[in-house]
C-alpha cells in the first residue's frame, strides 16, 4: 500500500511537471541544497494551455510559509494564465503558520535564512521547472518587501520577461536604508551592532529579527546595481508613506536609471499609502494596486521587453 501510494504520488509529480495541467492543481515539491537539506516549493499550473509562462511570486520577510501569505493568495491573480511556483525559505516547511511569524521561527531559519541563500533556492528550482516542455520561455518575477530585494538579485541571473519590485527600497546600501527606516536612537546605535555582525557574520544570534548572518549578507550588497543590470520591462511600486522602505531611496533608483538614459523601468508611487498600501485612515488599497500591476504585467509579457520606449509614469 505505501509503496503503491508513494508511486501514484510521484506520477502525479512528473504529470505537473511535462503535461496539460489539471484543473485548480497545485503541488507541494521538493529539491535538494549542496548541504543536503530540502527546499520546498510549490507549483500551480492553473488554467494554462499545453504552454505556459512561469510566475515565480517571492514573500517578505519572517517565516510563514509562502502558501499562507496573504499578499502572495492575492498576486495569484496576477496572471492568471502562468503556472505559479512559490519557493519556502531554509527552514520553513510547507504550510507553516507560527503564531509569531517574526520571532517565533525556527533553528535552522535562523542558522541559515539570508537573502542570497533565497535567491540560489530560486535558481534550483527554476533550473528544473524551465526544463519542462510546457513552459514557453515566458518568466516573470514579482517580490514584495525582503522578496523584492530577492527578485532584484535574482533578475540577471534568470533573465526573466519583466520584474515587478513591491514594496521594496532596492538601494545602493542596505546599512543606509536600515538607518532611514528606525527611531533615531536605534539608528545611532546601528554602527555598533553593525560591526558586531561584521566581525561573526555566520552567528544565528538575532539582532533586529534577524541572524548575523542574514545582516552580514545583505548589509552592502548594490540592489540598483542588480536592477541596472537587467534589460527586461521593471515596475517597483512603492508607497509615499512606506515606512519599511524608504520613499526617498525608491526615488533615487527611479533617478539612477533615468540619469543612466534607461527606459525599462516603469515606477510607480502612491501618495498616502504605507508599507501594506494602506492609506492613513487604514483602508487597504492593495487590490487595487494588484489590479493595475496585472494590466501593467498583461501588456509586457504580451509585447516582450524593450527599451525603444519611455515607461516612466
Amino acid at each position: 500500500m505505501f509503496r503503491r501510494a508513494a508511486l501514484t504520488v510521484a506520477i502525479g509529480s512528473l504529470s505537473l511537471l511535462t503535461s496539460r495541467p489539471a484543473a485548480a492543481a497545485s503541488l507541494d515539491l521538493t529539491a535538494q541544497r549542496d548541504d543536503g537539506s530540502l527546499i520546498h516549493w510549490s507549483i500551480d499550473r492553473r488554467r494554462g494551455g499545453p504552454k505556459q509562462g512561469i510566475l515565480v511570486l517571492a514573500q517578505g520577510s519572517g517565516c510563514l510559509a509562502a502558501t499562507k501569505n496573504a499578499n502572495l493568495l492575492r498576486a495569484k491573480g496576477l496572471l492568471p494564465e502562468f503556472a505559479m511556483v512559490m519557493v519556502e525559505k531554509y527552514g520553513v516547511r510547507p504550510h507553516d503558520a507560527p503564531k509569531d511569524p517574526l520571532g517565533g521561527c525556527s533553528p535552522a531559519f535562523h542558522a541559515h535564512h539570508t537573502v542570497s541563500q533565497r535567491v540560489a533556492d530560486y535558481q534550483r528550482v527554476l533550473a528544473r521547472v524551465e526544463r519542462s516542455p510546457w513552459w514557453d520561455g515566458r518568466l516573470v518575477l514579482f517580490g514584495g518587501s525582503e522578496g523584492g530585494a530577492a527578485v532584484s538579485i535574482l533578475a540577471p541571473r534568470v533573465g526573466p520577461t519583466a520584474v515587478v519590485v513591491f514594496s521594496t527600497a532596492p538601494g545602493r546600501s542596505f546599512r543606509q536604508t536600515f538607518k532611514l527606516t528606525v527611531p533615531t536612537e536605534v539608528a545611532a546605535q546601528a554602527d555598533s551592532e553593525f560591526a558586531k555582525i561584521t566581525a561573526d557574520p555566520v552567528s544565528p544570534k538575532l539582532w533586529g529579527g534577524n541572524s548575523h548572518r542574514w545582516w552580514a549578507d545583505i548589509l552592502d550588497h548594490d540592489l540598483t546595481a542588480d536592477l541596472l543590470s537587467v534589460r527586461a520591462p521593471i515596475l517597483i511600486v512603492h508607497g509615499e508613506r512606506d515606512r519599511s522602505g524608504p520613499v526617498q531611496i525608491a526615488r533615487k533608483v527611479r533617478d539612477e536609471f533615468q540619469g543612466a538614459g534607461r527606459c525599462n523601468l516603469t515606477y510607480w508611487e502612491f501618495a498616502g499609502y504605507d508599507h501594506q498600501m494602506q492609506d492613513a485612515a487604514g483602508v487597504s488599497h492593495v487590490d487595487e494596486v494588484m489590479q493595475r500591476i496585472s494590466r501593467w504585467l498583461v501588456a509586457k509579457v504580451s509585447t516582450g521587453p524593450s527599451e525603444d520606449c519611455p515607461t516612466f509614469e
